[in-house]
């Protein structure tokens, strides 16, 4: 780096001429610029006697915050309705999400009972279909002469004939006599 020293009397000839500046290229510079370069710009120097002393707070003090009567009462109904959203979506948001989780729990449940019906449907199907052959496995038994059956006749058929109704009542045989209410009706002794 190339430094250049002006001359004291220089600067007084050259007073109202502006001085030139170097050229980008120059290898020439200011005393000043190489000064700046090497220490960096200068700040001033603040001692402590310059600052002027700030108030200190206690500890102690505690601010007294305003009364709620002096708030204007618009002020007041807006926190009010504040609250009240407040509380009125948080039971919302507690009724969305007990919703969700019935809506999700009963899903669930129909699916599950769902597959039990359906299983219970091709249970039947089986069973009804073992029902049926079983059916032909005896009547294909029932045709062999070996197992011993025989064909129904008309003539085999036993009829049985109605007992007569007697209107008297019958008197038990035990010792103990039937009970009778007021009307003179029996009444039986389970009663």
């Amino acid at each position: 780096m190339t430094a250049a020293i002006r001359s004291p009397d220089s600067g007084r000839s050259r007073s109202t001429r502006k001085p030139a500046e170097a050229p980008a290229q120059s290898k020439v510079t200011s005393i000043s610029r190489a000064r700046r370069a090497k220490i960096g710009p200068v700040l001033p120097n603040y001692e402590a006697n310059d600052e002027q002393p700030r108030p200190r707070v206690a500890a102690s003090v505690l601010k007294v915050m305003p009364d709620r009567q002096w708030q204007p009462l618009w002020l007041r109904s807006i926190l009010r309705v504040e609250r009240a959203s407040s509380a009125a979506v948080v039971l919302l948001l507690g009724g969305a999400l007990t919703l969700y989780g019935l809506t999700v729990y009963s899903e669930q449940r129909w699916s599950q009972e769902y597959q039990k019906l359906e299983t219970l449907r091709l249970q039947e199907q089986q069973l009804s279909a073992a029902s049926e052959v079983l059916k032909n496995q005896l009547a294909k038994e029932a045709q062999n002469p070996e197992t011993g059956l025989a064909p129904q006749k008309p003539a085999d058929t036993i009829f049985l004939s109605p007992v007569p109704e007697n209107r008297s009542p019958v008197v038990p045989n035990s010792e103990e006599p039937a009970l009778k209410n007021r009307s003179g009706v029996e009444t039986p002794l389970g009663y």
